[in-house]
């Protein structure tokens, strides 16, 4: 008696030891979401079962607000009962956002997420020019006030326990401003592991 209970206390879904965590990741080039716009493009979202999924785009050009070149997603997941992991990378060639107020050469997002935690090395933007102002390696959640417009969060970084997101470029329009309220979004990639 006290055998068979103990052996079905062990073989109880998720009380085994060695049980693989789920994985999840995602990764988009551009977003741009206002009260008359709400495309994505181009996307990635690592499939439900391991694997990776990419997607890209020559020039991406939503309305007047965004222009990007060369623009990459990809996904990624593994997870089994040694080691788990979830990659999101999205990257982009020349980019010019709302009539040239900010552009950059080159964007890159990258969240990677482990067991043993989160990680954003290698995201990183080149030549970012805002508001006439170059700016150069801009640090985790840096806010730059664009008159007329709204904001913008450079390097934008959003943790949680099991997973870390990273905007490179997030402009907040404000409602009042020229645009209307809205965002654009520039080089994200997202990741978790639980």
């Amino acid at each position: 008696m006290k055998i068979a209970l103990f052996l079905s206390l062990i073989w109880l879904p998720g009380v085994a030891l060695g049980q693989a965590q789920r994985t999840t990741a995602q990764a988009f080039g551009v977003s741009v979401n206002t009260s008359t716009i709400n495309q994505k493009t181009p996307a990635a979202v690592a499939p439900a079962e391991d694997g990776m999924a990419q997607n890209e785009s020559g020039e991406v050009t939503i309305a007047s607000m965004v222009t990007a070149h060369n623009a990459y997603a990809v996904a990624s997941g593994s997870s089994d009962r040694s080691y788990s992991n979830a990659v999101g990378n999205a990257s982009l060639g020349t980019v010019i956002i709302l009539d040239g107020l900010i552009t950059a050469t080159g964007v890159v997002a990258i969240a990677t997420s482990t067991p043993d935690g989160n990680d954003f090395n290698g995201s990183s933007v080149s030549n970012l020019v805002v508001n006439g102002v170059a700016m150069s390696a801009p640090e985790p959640n840096t806010r730059v006030d664009l008159p007329d417009v709204g904001y913008v969060v450079l390097n934008e970084r959003i943790s949680t326990r099991s997973g870390i997101t990273v905007n490179m470029i997030h402009v907040v329009l404000d409602q009042n401003g020229r645009y209307g309220a809205g965002d654009i979004i520039v080089g994200s990639a997202s990741s978790n592991v639980k």
